[in-house]
């Protein structure tokens, strides 16, 4: 887990980017040690250690898009 993000719940409602910098939707909750993004009707379960940084307006991940395509929830 990234040592620069210091309080996750600021996170909520902030746009998330893919490390081959596509838009992955937005994170809608945060629960223990996971995130949940939303992008249209898709929504995404990621671990908080693809977290990368945090620059105020947009979270980066350190994994492309297709690693988190894989983690939609049915």
């Amino acid at each position: 887990m990234p040592d620069v993000i210091q309080n996750w719940d600021r996170l909520v409602l902030k746009g998330v980017r893919s490390s081959d910098n596509e838009d992955m939707g937005n994170i809608i909750a945060i629960v223990k040690d996971a995130l949940f993004l939303m992008t249209g009707r898709h929504v995404f379960k990621i671990p908080k250690s693809f977290v990368q940084g945090f620059n105020g307006a947009e979270v980066s991940l350190g994994v492309p898009a297709v690693e988190v395509l894989k983690l939609e929830l049915t």
